[in-house]
């Protein structure tokens, strides 16, 4: 598949190392120390795919999201590194160095600029400046820039002029007007089209554009439908991104998958290998080495049964054989896997053994969810017996320092008591119809290792274990998968009404969707920033540090 001309051709390909060093009719003289590789008839050799938007610990760990998008033929993926901030602070850029050593798939990665509660000044210029950071984003605080924070502005503009890097923008539902605004301030592409007519917006206003398929926006079928037939749509200026989805679909929004749900809606063949091969190496310049097979480039090849079958048989990675007939050619020592990520994200998280009166309500606004991860406020008697689709919800230091008690709506009547610390502030959320049975799940999950826990109100109970830093498995993405398959299940035959339960929990203490949340900062609105009731502070309560 020749991505530049848009032709499949026969031909021969000579590898010289890690690179590509002929591709053509020509069979040149070869020696005895040459390996000769002749196709079955009817196989395709296709570039490489290339993943330009992950969030590497979404209850997997990097290592494993790094095997599991190579197996399905992707060969580099460009990474968040918030959460490697969160749980490893100024020991991240050591680990993503470390990582780049140890795993076969080719990881690059962007730094995070705009939560100044997370990374100071010197941790962001230390990120631009490493070999492996290609961009800055993703922008969630955008509103700041249209405030002209001072330090946003000027982090963005050292990022486009000094680093001379890309940055990508989080504009769900924005207007073209506040589009055309970011990108004036640098920002050059967002992944947040909701619909065609979202991704007509950012290419009118200069950006590319992500186009979406993911657990919790699996948008892709109907954006491709909404563009059919309209030339306005510039192929060439979009890319493919699973943005981070749950480790259950994983394999569903891979790479492979995202290109044939293009074929079947009709996309050209070559756009549709494109979108996820040569267009995202255009964007962060990286086409001189990935996204095409030519001279110089990387030796990183997908061979497939059919161009009309996207998930490869055989995955050539900078010139060795990484999978053949889809199995990896040599599995990782597991052992030692193991042992350098416990090393890698130990549990920092101080136990608190909570009493009932730390965890009494002192607001009577709560949070309400519209869908898995949008809320709004509503109000209640907080003297008042919970309602039918009501649970208390309690968020707890990580440090133990202090604590923050609401009510949440719509989240599921079955549930006497959930414990969880996989969420967006590393920090431990409670859930529950019983205050008391929080508190005992608190406590039983201080001894079992952290994870989620839920406890139903008909005895049933489910335990996932995340032993790194809280939040992500040493599982295989297909175990954790299976794993999360039945926590949903359960869920929903608990009464969470919703598509992804895992979503509702991450995102409750993330600051960059509205419209309410729960932080140190206290129980607080997006588009104001007020906030409605402050963190209480622990005082005279037991605590270990795990």
């Amino acid at each position: 598949m020749n991505v530049y001309t848009g032709e499949v051709e026969q031909a021969n390909i000579y590898l010289s190392g890690s690179r590509i060093a002929y591709v053509g009719p020509k069979e040149l003289p070869v020696s005895v120390h040459t390996q000769l590789v002749e196709l079955e008839r009817g196989h395709i050799v296709v570039p490489g795919y290339i993943e330009p938007h992950a969030h590497p610990c979404q209850m997997y760990n990097p290592y494993t999201w790094g095997e599991a998008l190579l197996r399905k033929g992707t060969v580099l993926s460009i990474n968040d590194n918030l959460s490697l901030l969160t749980f490893l602070g100024t020991e991240a850029l050591p680990f993503i160095e470390k990582l780049e050593e140890t795993s076969h798939h080719m990881f690059l990665w962007w730094c995070n600029i705009d939560r100044p509660d997370r990374v100071n000044p010197l941790t962001v210029e230390k990120w631009l400046q490493h070999h492996l950071v290609i961009q800055s984003g993703e922008l969630t605080e955008w509103p700041k820039l249209l405030q002209n924070d001072e330090v946003l502005v000027e982090q963005l503009y050292l990022t486009k002029t000094h680093h001379r890097m890309r940055a990508e923008g989080h504009l769900p539902g924005v207007s073209y007007e506040k589009i055309s605004t970011m990108a004036a301030a640098g920002i050059t592409a967002d992944h947040e089209a909701l619909h065609a007519e979202d991704v007509l917006k950012r290419l009118k206003a200069g950006l590319y554009a992500s186009l979406r398929y993911s657990s919790i926006r699996p948008d892709l079928p109907h954006i491709l439908k909404g563009m059919k037939g309209d030339s306005r749509f510039n192929m060439n200026r979009m890319m493919l991104t699973s943005d981070g989805p749950s480790p259950n679909y994983v394999e569903k929004t891979s790479c492979a998958s995202m290109i044939k749900i293009c074929l079947e809606t009709g996309i050209p063949v070559a756009d549709a290998y494109r979108l996820a091969t040569l267009n995202p190496a255009v964007y962060y310049g990286l086409e001189e080495d990935l996204g095409g097979i030519a001279p110089g480039r990387l030796a990183c090849l997908n061979v497939l049964t059919s161009i009309h079958e996207p998930e490869p048989l055989h995955v050539l990675q900078r010139g060795e054989w990484a999978v053949r007939n889809q199995r990896r050619v040599m599995e990782p020592d597991e052992a030692e896997i193991r042992t350098w990520l416990r090393s890698a994200f130990p549990s920092r998280r101080t136990i608190v053994n909570l009493r009932l009166d730390q965890m009494e309500t002192r607001t009577n606004t709560g949070i309400e969810l519209v869908n898995d991860v949008i809320t709004q406020p509503y109000p209640f008697d907080p003297h008042a017996e919970l309602e039918t689709d009501e649970n208390w919800i309690t968020l707890l230091d990580a440090n133990g320092s202090w604590v923050i008690n609401t009510r949440i709506k719509g989240f599921a009547s079955g549930v006497k008591a959930l414990a969880s610390t996989y969420n967006a502030s590393n920090d431990t959320l409670l859930l529950g119809r019983s205050l008391s049975a929080m508190r005992e799940a608190s406590q039983e999950m201080g001894l079992r290792g952290e994870g989620i826990l839920v406890n139903f109100v008909d005895g049933e109970q489910l335990y996932i274990p995340l032993p790194l830093s809280g939040a992500m498995s040493m599982e295989s993405v297909e175990s954790i998968g299976a794993s999360v398959d039945q926590f949903n299940e359960k869920m929903r035959s608990h009464g969470y009404r919703f598509g992804d339960p895992l979503y509702s929990l991450l995102f409750l203490t993330a600051s960059h969707l509205p419209h309410i949340r729960v932080s140190d900062k206290g129980l607080y609105l997006i588009k104001t920033g007020e906030t409605l009731i402050s963190a209480t502070p622990l005082v005279n309560t037991v605590r270990k540090v795990k």
